[in-house]
């Protein structure tokens, strides 16, 4: 890869549920459990509804579908989190297509990655341990920031650890909370929708799938939109 491509692109800031891992599944089978054992019901259309959000803004949503205010939404969290956190750590995570392929692609292109997820810092381990160390150079989990997505912090966060602009960088999404996040730090956002639809919106480009993806390809992507 040229000099050129390397320096137009000087980071991929990768959300994790449903961008990277086929965790999706996961989380919606743990509400449904959890919400069964609370008396109350669920379905396919609210599952919908968390994806992207904060742990915290989903117990919530959670609470009040139900009506089970007398419960904290912190605790919805820690059922919900110990769910899924067991099942990763017990079996292979199924990683979204061309996932793998991009991120080897990356380190050997020297673009640096950084992993920028809702999901809480136990999560993030577990599934880290399935990749190569330092595929990652940053992390930043959803119990690390005062304001989760869509609030820029995170994706502010992660650039500030990383030593780059935003501008120069890309966020892959596959919700419109996490798309929104990236765009208000003021990075190009590479939407992949998966369960959820996803609006256009400026500074933001839609794929079918991370398969269609390389590092040229995106680097090309943020200098075409370097002056936006």
């Amino acid at each position: 890869m040229s000099d050129t491509t390397t320096s137009t692109l000087a980071a991929a800031l990768w959300d994790f549920d449903g961008t990277l891992a086929d965790t999706e599944p996961l989380w919606i089978a743990a509400e449904y459990d959890l919400i069964d054992k609370l008396g109350g019901t669920w379905s396919e259309e609210d599952a919908a509804q968390l994806v992207g959000n904060s742990l915290l803004d989903s117990g919530s949503y959670i609470l009040n579908a139900i009506g089970r205010v007398d419960l904290s939404p912190a605790w919805v969290v820690d059922q919900l989190l110990t769910a899924v956190v067991d099942h990763v750590k017990s079996n292979p995570i199924v990683w979204r297509p061309g996932a793998i392929e991009l991120l080897k692609s990356f380190s050997e292109a020297g673009v640096p990655c950084a992993l920028v997820s809702a999901s809480y810092r136990v999560l993030l381990d577990a599934a880290l341990s399935q990749l190569p160390e330092g595929t990652f150079q940053v992390t930043v989990a959803g119990d690390e920031v005062r304001r989760g997505k869509p609030h820029p912090e995170p994706y502010e966060k992660a650039c500030t650890a990383l030593g780059v602009s935003p501008r120069h960088c890309v966020v892959l999404e596959d919700s419109e909370t996490g798309c929104r996040s990236g765009n208000a730090a003021g990075a190009l956002v590479v939407a992949i929708p998966h369960r959820v639809d996803i609006p256009r919106a400026p500074r933001r480009l839609h794929v079918r799938s991370l398969a269609e993806l390389d590092v040229a390809t995106l680097a090309r992507m943020v200098e075409q939109f370097d002056g936006d």
